[in-house]
């Protein structure tokens, strides 16, 4: 069963707007139709993003300067969006618990802020660091380790909690064991192809699995939560979405990927 709290940190900073997610995005040829790309994102899910845009892009273009607000089941998704150059427009959203209070004020101006960043030639490292002096998004606890995992069973990353010594002195081997289960089980899985999450019982402890385009996303869970579940599928969209290319041609260098645990660090206190 699911616990439906959020486990949240505590020590929340009274100064920054609490949020669950944000992102700049960035749609240009706007007289043909408009492309978008998606400059950064944290908290809201690849997928997630694509369909708003889809639904909204032709919207945005008409209008090039303006807001919307999209009440999903159980967030709500504030955008704003500014013409920033010739053929370009300038998207920034926001991801909200429902029913929260949101200071439109402040969202608004800073919203402003970034797109005269983007005007002015200003590097996505500047622009990220407006955002999070302004902006402060929950992280989860309850959760004892992570394992990112080819479908052979080779560890691409992990993260573990440090006083969890026998876990990580048998790293390699758990790998192995969930490939191994994820790949003979139909106990497990059945015949499922998708990105749903599995639950494998060890008594006082779950590993929640995710399994998808070939790599394994694998969660030891002491406490289960829904914020925390909600990461867990943002961590393999963005591992994905960040490294896809990389996958595909994968030689079996690991070495890329340790320049994911600053994703892990940002959703999951480990």
């Amino acid at each position: 069963m699911i616990v439906m709290n959020n486990a949240q940190n505590t020590d929340k900073d009274p100064e920054k707007l609490q949020m669950l997610g944000y992102g700049l995005l960035n749609i240009s040829d706007i007289n043909n139709g408009g492309s978008f790309s998606i400059d950064f994102q944290k908290g809201i899910g690849v997928p997630l993003i694509q369909n708003i845009i889809e639904l909204y892009k032709k919207e945005i273009i008409n209008k090039k300067q303006g807001n919307s607000i999209i009440p999903l089941e159980d967030f709500t998704i504030f955008i704003q969006y500014f013409k920033n150059k010739e053929d370009d427009i300038s998207v920034i959203l926001y991801m909200e618990e429902k029913d929260q209070s949101v200071n439109f004020g402040r969202l608004y101006f800073l919203s402003k802020k970034i797109n005269q960043n983007v005007i002015s030639n200003a590097s996505i490292t500047d622009i990220i660091k407006i955002f999070d002096n302004e902006i402060e998004i929950p992280k989860s606890e309850g959760i004892i380790a992570i394992f990112v995992i080819g479908s052979a069973g080779s560890p691409f990353i992990s993260k573990i909690n440090k006083s969890r010594t026998k876990i990580a002195d048998h790293e390699v081997h758990i790998g192995g064991f969930i490939s191994a289960l994820l790949s003979f089980s139909n106990t497990i899985i059945g015949e499922e192809t998708g990105a749903k999450l599995k639950e494998i019982n060890f008594g006082n402890q779950q590993f929640y699995v995710i399994s998808k385009n070939n790599v394994i996303f694998a969660y030891l869970v002491e406490n289960m939560n829904s914020l925390l579940q909600r990461y867990m599928y943002l961590i393999a969209d963005e591992f994905l979405y960040q490294f896809k290319d990389y996958i595909k041609n994968f030689s079996g260098d690991v070495t890329p990927f340790a320049s994911f645990e600053k994703n892990i660090n940002t959703y999951f206190i480990i």
